[in-house]
């Protein structure tokens, strides 16, 4: 059984559970969208007109997460369904959630939500769908629409400014031309927004696999001058999104974001390491993603001077568990480069990542004093290892017993 399935078949039970007590309770949200789709549900949501602890009163193990919001997990072995009390939002004043809810119906429910995608119920018990909000229309007609006044929903929750693109993106919607101009006008919303918020939904937007349609999105809707007010005013670039283009699949997110700045930065002088410690701060990237930013931002100028460099240079970086996000960095700035490939494959099969035939225990075996220099020196040596200078750890030991024997290591 796939875990779709499994999280479905929790779903259905709690449904029916909840119907069997005497409250209202259908699948909600993204789970009903998908399905109307013909798409696989990424997981199923409850809503009903059950409170939190009259859920809680018939699946004791549940957890509240959000009791305030009226939101239950339930839980069963290692699956986990939402079920969230139907319920109407109030004022909202931090432009990210309601100051208070009051608990209330299906349809006042639907009301509250943000896209009309997102606002169908179905019944699996009845087999019956309810929309409210002129969702299946939507759908049919391929829209992203906001829920009733598009300027009020994204007043309420500048998130969903982000989500839109996500959502259209994903779905491979056309934004209605009133939420679009909504988008626009309330983008300077997202400065509201915790900055982790920004950088998570960026990460859902390029795991869709759209780069370009997702840059164009951003741009066209005013929104990366606004996630990157550094650099508002100085893009030059994007339009054709000619980089993104080329960008092959199966990369991580951050190949996409330093791609998509190449592209939307064309004709602007950049410091790239000063803009990965920037990116850090304003979307909170992880110790890896940061990593990955910048070491790609370093060493695209080597793997651009593929013919001149050595082979160990060459190694150095191919033996980087991030060289297939640097290979995809590269070819889309520069092109697919068969040359390059081919001397790669050749770098490959001669050994990349090999283990150093000399290492600083055999220094000083040989009589060398530990320095400043040790890294150098042993760096030195591998250098002439991976060029294929020794073809055996004897030799390379003899060279090390050259070097110390001429007092060279010894004096570091």
């Amino acid at each position: 059984m796939s875990k779709m399935e499994s999280s479905e078949g929790l779903a259905l039970r709690i449904v029916r559970a909840l119907q069997g007590a005497g409250h209202t309770a259908y699948f909600a949200g993204g789970c009903v969208r998908d399905r109307l789709m013909g798409r696989v549900p990424a997981d199923f949501d409850v809503a009903t007109s059950a409170k939190p602890e009259e859920v809680l009163r018939i699946f004791p193990r549940s957890q509240k997460v959000g009791a305030a919001f009226g939101v239950v997990l339930v839980r069963e072995q290692r699956e986990t369904v939402e079920v969230a009390t139907f319920r109407a939002d109030g004022t909202y004043t931090d432009g990210r959630r309601p100051d208070s809810v009051r608990f209330t119906n299906a349809e006042e429910d639907a009301r509250r939500r943000d896209f009309t995608c997102n606002g169908l119920f179905f019944d699996p018990v009845a087999e019956r769908l309810f929309d409210f909000v002129g969702g299946v229309a939507d759908i049919e007609g391929k829209q992203l629409r906001a829920i009733g006044e598009a300027g009020k929903r994204f007043g309420e929750d500048y998130l969903r400014i982000l989500r839109a693109v996500r959502f259209s993106v994903k779905l491979g919607f056309t934004i209605e031309g009133a939420t679009g101009a909504a988008m626009r006008e309330h983008r300077g919303g997202i400065e509201m927004l915790s900055r982790e918020r920004v950088g998570e939904e960026l990460r859902m937007i390029f795991a869709v696999g759209r780069a370009v349609e997702a840059a164009r999105e951003l741009a066209e809707y005013g929104m990366l001058e606004v996630i990157f007010p550094a650099y508002a005013g100085q893009s030059k670039g994007g339009g054709e999104w000619r980089r993104l283009g080329k960008l092959g699949t199966g990369l991580s997110w951050i190949v996409a974001l330093q791609v998509m700045l190449r592209d939307w930065l064309e004709g602007v002088e950049v410091d790239w390491m000063k803009m990965t410690g920037r990116l850090r701060e304003r979307l909170i990237l992880s110790n890896e993603e940061t990593g990955e930013f910048g070491w790609m931002a370093e060493k695209l100028p080597v793997l651009r001077s593929w013919r001149t460099n050595g082979r160990a240079v060459m190694k150095r970086v191919m033996a980087d568990g991030r060289w297939g996000s640097l290979v995809g960095l590269y070819e889309a700035c520069e092109g697919e480069n068969a040359e390059m490939r081919a001397r790669v494959e050749v770098l490959r099969k001669e050994g990349v990542g090999i283990e150093p035939w000399v290492t600083g225990e055999d220094l000083i075996g040989l009589g060398a004093r530990p320095g400043p220099g040790f890294r150098k020196w042993l760096d030195g040596l591998y250098d002439r290892q991976l060029e294929m200078e020794f073809l055996s750890r004897e030799e390379a030991l003899g060279a090390a017993r050259v070097l110390v024997g001429k007092g060279t290591l010894q004096k570091g």
